[in-house]
């Protein structure tokens, strides 16, 4: 009877699992040991791994709302350009910093992504002036330069090495491809409420960018500037229109010369090209002859703003022979009010290559404009290899005024052209066009085409009236006009700084929020997380 018992309860306990009955497993301490430091070791290859990847391909992030952090569209089209890429030599770029500067990182920065988007045909070398001294005096034996203050250098020379220079060739190329900026010069400096200084405005890429291709490229071009039919002095309206055309080819590495076509044989050899700013003064059959002779060239340039004011009856008949046709009208709009307007609004169009990164958006031509009939569709110009085509259009709500004389005139859709409500032809009036003649769709042509640019007005170009599309607009005109098309498309941007003021009051419960109630909210976390974790 016991034994039938005994064996009951042995039944039982195995049906129930008892852990009395199983043996115990002895726990393989080696073992786990062995698997934690395999897994420790594995996790520092892979951080190493990481970083090893990290250095060699790494990929910066702009997060700030305009960008201020990333170099513009012709900037990286300059540097991603043969002039750039197909050197013998890298570009230097020596920046002469304190490293205790207030701006030191800024310009660090800025340079690395010049370098960065060279693909490291840039070479950077920062020297502190303060700790490197013996460094700095290498520097000034081999530039032959005084430093007195904080400066960038770009050596854009590209003889090679082992190529023997006279002491007078290597001067020369001293001075023609080397370009030294004033740190200074790249920022505004402002006033706070405490009369302190702070960098209230950056344009260090816009002067780097420009010194870059002066540098690169050495001797400036040249544009020459005809005086002879223009209003050279204006004092009653301010700073003439060719005095601000003259500094933004200036910034473009282009010179603008003055030359008198009354009294000059032929358009001088060296001509990158003309400028014909609000001539005020028609010109000579004899005189038409010489500008028709250049634009036979090849490569020839021709930059023209009008005034609407002159008349210019041979002038307009040497633009009509290449498509362009000058209206005898003011392009103007009516307010609500019934007040007239006469600074015209325009949208760029889509399509052409001047138009990089502008097409569609708004503009305003400040002063009188007049429209400009574009003959895109003639035949006889078509068989010249002549093309003309519109680059600004007036916006709907203007039209060109045939009867601008009269007081408060009003559209005709008889006469007048634009696009108003009732009009027979509606059809934004041109206020720019631009003609290629020559085969522009082949690569060994096209360098060779000449090109031409007319505006309908030229009070835009004066410096009170300067908008920034516009500015862009006539930097890629310029490019396109001698060849540069890797500098066509909006240009660096001015990056501004605003100084916040924090009262005592407000920076003392901001210091409370961080060493104090952040750190603390941290702590009070960690503790419910690990209580949560160990019931």
């Amino acid at each position: 009877m016991s034994e039938i018992s005994q064996k009951n309860e042995d039944e039982l306990d195995e049906s129930n699992g008892s852990p009395a009955s199983s043996p115990v497993k002895k726990i393989n301490r080696f073992g786990l040991g062995s698997l934690a430091i395999f897994q420790l070791v594995l996790a520092v290859i892979c951080v190493i791994l990481l970083n090893f990847l990290s250095c060699t391909n790494n990929k910066r992030f702009d997060l700030t709302r305009h960008a201020d952090f990333t170099l513009a569209e012709t900037t990286t089209q300059y540097l991603a350009s043969p002039e750039v890429l197909q050197r013998q030599l890298p570009i230097k770029m020596v920046a002469i910093l304190k490293q205790k500067s207030p701006y030191y990182l800024q310009l660090r920065g800025q340079l690395e992504n010049y370098q960065l988007f060279s693909g490291n045909n840039i070479e950077l070398e920062f020297i502190d002036p303060t700790l490197d001294r013996d460094r700095l005096q290498d520097f000034v034996t081999t530039y032959q330069r005084d430093i007195t203050e904080e400066t960038i250098l770009i050596d854009a020379r590209n003889t090679i090495a082992d190529a023997k220079l006279s002491p007078e060739e290597e001067k020369i190329d001293l001075v023609k491809h080397i370009r030294t900026i004033p740190v200074k010069s790249l920022f505004i400096e402002e006033f706070d409420r405490f009369n302190k200084k702070f960098i209230s405005t950056w344009n260090d890429e816009s002067y780097i960018t420009s010194y870059l291709v002066s540098a690169v490229e050495g001797n400036p071009r040249r544009f020459y500037f005809i005086v002879d039919k223009a209003r050279i002095d204006e004092a009653n309206k301010g700073t003439p229109a060719w005095k601000n055309f003259q500094s933004l080819l200036l910034a473009q590495n282009i010179q603008l010369s003055p030359l008198q076509i009354s009294s000059t044989l032929e358009i001088p050899d060296d001509a990158e090209g003309i400028a014909i700013i609000g001539p005020a003064f028609d010109f000579s059959e004899h005189e038409i002859g010489k500008l028709t002779e250049y634009w036979g060239r090849e490569s020839a340039s021709l930059f023209i703003t009008l005034d609407p004011s002159a008349k210019l009856k041979h002038f307009n008949r040497f633009l009509r022979e290449y498509g362009i046709s000058p209206q005898d009208n003011r392009v103007m709009s009516v307010s609500k009010s019934g007040q007239s307007l006469t600074s015209a609004r325009a949208f760029f169009t889509q399509g052409p290559e001047v138009n990089k990164g502008l097409a569609h958006q708004a503009t305003q031509l400040d002063g009188p404009s007049l429209g400009l009939e574009v003959m895109s569709t003639n035949d006889r110009l078509a068989i010249s290899n002549i093309s003309p085509f519109s680059l600004l259009k007036a916006a709907d709500g203007w039209w060109g005024e045939s009867k601008y004389t009269e007081l408060n005139p009003s559209f005709d859709p008889r006469e007048d052209q634009g696009v108003i409500k009732g009009a027979v032809n509606p059809t934004p009036v041109n206020l720019a066009a631009a003609v290629v003649r020559g085969r522009q769709n082949s690569d060994l042509t096209n360098p060779l085409t000449s090109r031409m640019v007319v505006i309908a007005n030229t009070d835009f170009l004066r410096p009170e009236n300067a908008r920034e599309e516009m500015s862009y607009f006539i930097n890629s005109t310029i490019n396109w006009l001698v060849g540069r098309e890797s500098l066509i498309g909006i240009g660096p941007k001015p990056v501004f700084r605003k100084k916040i003021t924090v009262q005592s009051a407000h920076k003392s419960f901001i210091d409370q929020i961080i060493l104090i109630y952040m750190p603390f909210a941290s702590l009070l976390f960690g503790l419910v997380l690990w209580n949560s974790r160990r019931s």
